[in-house]
């Protein structure tokens, strides 16, 4: 069965070369920018010619739609450049396609690296997301952010290899990215007119400390799970203050 890789992208540059290093021998590589100001597009260059522009952003959920109508084979692999195909799971990946129904959808296990070291509580892992799908059976859904593949109806195939995640190498422009998905969020928030206000920041922040850092045993991850634990309870506290802010 011939793959073709699907990636969305804005300013990758220090990611993506890493990313698509790994995924090579796929049949096809299809990228969809929305405005790289710097070398994205010059990497990309080097591995596909199958480039899109679409600066008319609509959020996550459709640029990967954009992508995945761009392919030309029925199977999707949406990877982000932040992402790494270790040659075991690319040889999980071509074993199985081998083996399933167009009814199946493979589901990776991503594996994140922050702070320096590999997470492996926090909430961060397992962290089973499903990537591999073909387009003719079911494709991503609209959302603007926390975008996924609809799996309703089909058989979802747990791979056993790691999915590499190097997001987090900078924390500043970590932290700053979970405020842009907090800003997101809030609009999805009044959209299906959830219940906001001051009081409701506070205590979803709260919890979300204590789900990530007790919960999802955080504090076996050392320093790294207390700082995770921070950030998404911050990302939390003003997702529910811009809300409250708009509405």
């Amino acid at each position: 069965m011939k793959l073709s890789v699907c990636i969305i992208c804005k300013n990758e540059e220090s990611t993506l070369e890493r990313c698509l290093e790994s995924v090579k021998w796929a049949d096809e590589i299809i990228i969809v920018d929305s405005g790289s100001s710097d070398k994205t597009l010059d990497i990309a260059k080097r591995y596909t010619n199958k480039i899109a522009i679409r600066e008319d952003w609509e959020g996550f959920g459709e640029q990967r739609r954009r992508a995945e109508a761009l392919a030309s084979n029925d199977w999707v692999f949406a990877i982000d450049c932040d992402e790494v195909v270790s040659e075991e799971l690319h040889n999980e990946i071509i074993n199985t396609l081998n083996k399933i129904d167009n009814n199946s959808i493979l589901v990776l296990n991503r594996l994140t690296h922050f702070c320096g070291k590999f997470i492996r509580h926090s909430g961060w892992y397992p962290s089973r997301i499903a990537r591999i799908y073909n387009k003719k059976t079911t494709n991503y859904n609209a959302n603007l952010v926390h975008e996924s593949v609809i799996t309703k109806g089909c058989k979802l195939v747990n791979l056993k290899a790691d999915l590499l995640h190097y997001q987090y190498e900078d924390l500043f422009a970590y932290i700053n990215k979970r405020n842009g998905y907090a800003n997101i969020g809030a609009d999805q928030l009044l959209k299906k007119g959830k219940n906001v206000s001051i009081g409701k920041a506070i205590g979803s922040s709260l919890f979300a400390f204590i789900r990530h850092y007790f919960l999802r045993l955080g504090f076996l991850d050392g320093k790294a799970g207390f700082v995770i634990a921070v950030i998404q309870s911050h990302y939390s506290f003003n997702k529910y203050l811009f809300a409250d802010y708009r509405k």
